[in-house]
């Protein structure tokens, strides 16, 4: 049966090879006579054996004979020709290169043969067991990027600028008008919810969904009660950001299974806010004559936050109205940055840089709660040091500690954590529905506060007064902003998106289904907008809740109706239940809720392993958030991942790469037992971009590795001329003179008379270089003039180079400057392996001229010597020369001919 699959495999990739060429065999046998002649006697033969270490070490022929490498089999050629007869004498030429016993192909040209282990007849490629080695050869042109270029059709794909705006308008002017379905198109795109209701499985889907979104309703109201705490602001407010938000995303939102309301990270985030503008706002809303001080007016508004006479209070409406100036701005920013496509900003907030700024951001959300939980009022700390303040003043006044609020906090954080950690990964496996030990908390903190009178008697802190109903649409008061608030309104704008959008697009891979960021931001923005005229902070998606409905099955956003619909109940009706729960309860609940928060910490080690960078950003985020304050901890994390990625870009690494021994596979001669340089060059890989930051190191990096400095060669030369002049300046003959003659001399002659005065000639020890271009992903203008003066450099010395397999848009940019003014473009080539193979084909021809000029000199100095009184000084210095070139030249010719 196996051997009957591969053979039915192997046929069918034969159709498909087949198929994929559409030229007759006339045209096959023009393609090949053209590639044979553009060749010039230079044909590369790629040998390969597919799952093998080594195969038949290369050969070096004469020219117009074969020169064998190797090379991978990632090839793709023409069928065989159709004529019969041209076949089998194809087939039996080309049968010739396979191995004996060996299944394998060879391609040449437009013709591929295909051979199985031990039968030279078929023409098939049969299946074979494990342990047979399959190889291929290649039998093609050595190509420039030129000559490939003009063999197959190649050309720039990136047109410039001007030409593709001038198509864009061409083809809006030439444009059909709009109709039906790109209106309905344009529609959905806008409003998702319908393309989703459209497909929704009423039989399927209804059930999940009632049963998480009832689910996550129930965690929405202590969630939104708690939350208000951190946003300094009345707890039914967090009802209100629970309850409108996930309606309004419904309509615009592209994820599923996320779960919109209040979040931790954004409600801090307005906390900080309205605390620090707080006193700002004082002086606007408060009446004349009255002598308030900054820090009284914090205070007090402080602890109102925590016991309740809401009522119509000046202090507590500055707070709402100051977050609900912050909710619209928001949202304002957001919409736009949704309608101008600006989701991809989101892209430079590093995971590590957002796991850092939540870790901070944890820390500040659990030293916040706990003067709740100890039930004491301590001042609100704003701008740099806040949090090591926080805690100082939490020592001062630790001596008025609640016992009772702290039994209570104590008894409910653990009840939450053994719950949440033990009991409900057990429940979940009978009922799938987690135990909404929130709910029970908030509900048995209610009835014993109301029972013991706990306020009265104990002095614990209740939630207090709860309105009745859904609040009327009131436009947010902007004149509590001001100008210095922006930084903050924005960065809550992006920490919140980029949450969000990071959320969903986890459940987007989960569930196979795309998530637009653009279209998010859209949503999110509208959800902020409207939210602020009914008394919301600004909203996000909770990763417990979205868990948590997801666990429950539910499909799509229409949970969220059902969680609303539970809270607009909670609203009516049962909201005014709720005015005795202790503050220390909602407290237990955020310290347990923020558990997974606090535990990205683990986060640290792991990314000190995989890249030092990332983990320094961690780092620097997460310190500068708790020890400066949230945004300054933010601008830090986004100024360190910037200097990272420019100290990472402008210092790559590099190498210098040798060959697999018997493939045409280059990889770092470090990297690799098996493996070797080519003998005569240096292979020289820069593992990044060639713009101005890095341009400098480019050219040291390449001048190290390489072992061939060319400005240190050109003066130690210099420096040798002169010391040759002075030594061998007679007073026929002046030290300029000298030096003039010097000048003109070939390299070889030069190193002759440097030896004959006893001068050591510095040599190069390679003739060519070849770079490595596949890394490069683009270029500026300081990085050609970079390159161009490296390879100018390097011809002073007498070293070729050669670019070895640029990119399309590096080519592009080299074409639009002036670097083909300086340079030839035969110096490109289209693989590493081209280029090796060419710089040996230079070195051979370079090697037979030599010796072609040491056999003349040697002729013409034996015909002038006399035959009878022996050899002139001139003569033998001239044979003595000759001879030892020629030794040189054939140690030479025996390491060409070894590669």
């Amino acid at each position: 049966m196996e051997n009957q699959s591969a053979a039915a495999a192997v046929a069918d990739q034969e159709d498909r090879t087949k198929k994929f060429c559409k030229k007759s065999a006339a045209d096959s046998a023009n393609q090949c006579s053209s590639d044979s002649r553009e060749m010039s006697a230079k044909k590369v033969d790629y040998t390969a054996l597919v799952g093998a270490a080594d195969s038949a070490p290369a050969q070096t022929a004469e020219a117009g004979e074969t020169i064998s490498s190797a090379a991978p089999a990632f090839l793709m050629a023409s069928p065989p020709s159709q004529h019969q007869h041209q076949h089998q004498h194809q087939h039996q030429r080309l049968a010739e290169l396979v191995p004996a016993g060996e299944a394998g192909a060879v391609i040449e040209g437009d013709d591929i043969e295909l051979f199985a282990a031990d039968d030279d007849d078929d023409d098939s490629l049969a299946p074979s067991d494990a342990e047979t080695e399959r190889s291929v050869r290649v039998l093609r042109p050595v190509s420039t990027q030129q000559q490939f270029d003009d063999r197959h059709g190649g050309r720039l794909v990136r047109r410039p600028l001007l030409h593709r705006l001038r198509d864009r308008l061409k083809s809006a002017k030439t444009g059909c008008p709009p109709d039906r379905g790109r209106l309905c198109g344009a529609l959905v795109q806008l409003l998702p919810f319908l393309g989703i209701m459209r497909e929704y499985n009423l039989r399927e889907w209804l059930l999940p969904d009632l049963i998480s979104g009832l689910t996550v309703g129930i965690m929405h109201i202590p969630q939104g009660m708690a939350y208000a705490f951190l946003a300094e602001l009345p707890p039914y407010l967090g009802l209100y950001t629970s309850f409108f938000p996930p309606l309004i995303y419904f309509f615009f939102g592209t994820s599923r299974q996320i779960s919109m309301g209040t979040l931790a990270i954004v409600s801090l985030l307005i906390g900080s806010l309205v605390r620090k503008n707080l006193p700002a706002v004082a002086m606007q809303v408060t009446p004349a004559g009255d002598n308030v001080t900054a820090e009284a007016f914090i205070v007090n508004a402080t602890s109102m936050a925590a016991d309740q006479s809401w009522g119509s209070d000046p202090l507590i409406r500055s707070r709402v109205s100051l977050a609900c100036a912050t909710c619209l701005c928001v949202g304002l920013i957001q919409l736009l940055m949704g309608i101008l496509r600006l989701g991809f900003l989101t892209r430079y907030l590093s995971d590590p840089l957002i796991s850092g700024f939540t870790m901070g951001v944890a820390v500040h959300v659990f030293s916040s709660q706990i003067k709740y939980v100890l039930g004491i009022s301590v001042p609100g700390r704003n701008g740099l040091a806040s949090l090591p303040l926080h805690y100082y003043d939490l020592a001062c006044n630790i001596g008025q500690t609640n016992f009772v609020t702290l039994g209570i906090a104590a008894f409910a954080v653990v009840i939450l954590y053994v719950t949440k950690e033990f009991v409900n990964p057990r429940v979940r496996k009978k009922i799938k529905a987690p135990l909404p030990t929130e709910l029970i908390i908030v509900t048995l903190g209610t009835v014993i506060s109301y029972a013991f009178d706990l306020k009265k008697n104990y002095n614990v802190k209740i939630v207090g007064t709860i309105p009745t109903g859904i609040p009327p649409p009131e436009f947010p008061d902007l004149s509590v902003l001001q100008p210095s608030m922006a930084v903050e309104i924005i960065t809550v704008a992006i920490i919140a998106f980029s949450v969000c959008v990071s959320l969903a697009k986890i459940f987007g891979k989960k569930y196979n289904y795309e998530v637009a960021p653009s279209q998010e931001l859209i949503a999110y923005g509208i959800c902020n907008t409207v939210g602020a005229f009914f008394h919301c902070w600004p909203a996000g998606s909770s990763l417990s809740r979205s868990a948590v409905q997801d666990s429950m099955g539910g499909k799509t956003q229409v949970a969220a109706l059902v969680s609303s619909t539970l809270l607009l109940l909670v609203l009516l009706f049962v909201g005014k239940y709720f005015e005795t729960v202790p503050n220390c309860c909602l407290s237990a609940i955020i310290l347990v809720a923020i558990k997974g928060m606090l535990e990205q910490v683990k986060e640290a080690p792991i990314l000190w392993r995989l890249s030092p960078y990332d983990f320094w950003t961690w780092i620097v985020t997460c310190l500068g958030v708790v020890l400066l304050s949230v945004d300054y901890g933010l601008i830090m994390g986004l100024a360190f991942s910037v200097f990272s990625i420019i100290v990472r870009t402008q210092s790559p690494t590099s190498s210098i790469l040798g060959r697999i021994t018997g493939t045409d596979l280059y990889k770092n001669v470090h990297a690799y037992d098996d493996i070797e340089e080519v003998a005569g060059l240096k292979i020289f890989r820069f593992e990044g971009s060639l713009y101005f930051a890095c341009a400098e190191n480019f050219r040291e990096s390449l001048y190290r590795k390489t072992g061939v400095n060319p400005r240190r060669i050109v003066q130690q030369r210099r420096r040798l001329g002169e010391k040759y002049a002075r030594v061998t300046a007679t007073s026929d003959a002046s030290t300029a003179t000298v030096k003039r003659t010097f000048t003109r001399m070939s390299e070889s002659e030069k190193a002759e008379a440097a030896k004959a005065v006893g001068l050591d000639w510095p040599r190069v020890p390679v003739q060519h270089v070849i770079l490595d271009a596949s890394t490069w992903g683009y270029i500026d203008y300081v990085g050609v003039r970079a390159l161009s003066q490296a390879i100018q450099e390097y011809r002073d010395i007498g070293v070729a180079v050669y670019i070895a397999n640029p990119k399309c848009g590096i080519r592009a940019c080299l074409e639009r400057s002036d670097f083909y003014e300086k340079n030839r473009y035969d110096i490109i080539y289209v693989s590493v392996h081209d280029a090796v193979l060419a710089a040996q084909f230079d070195q051979r021809a370079a090697l037979r001229k030599s010796e072609q000029q040491l056999l003349s000199a040697s002729s013409a100095a034996i015909k002038v010597s006399s035959p009878t009184d022996g050899e002139t000084s001139a003569a033998a210095q001239l044979r003595k020369r000759a001879e030892a070139n020629g030794a040189e030249q054939d140690d030479s010719a025996k390491a060409v001919t070894k590669v």
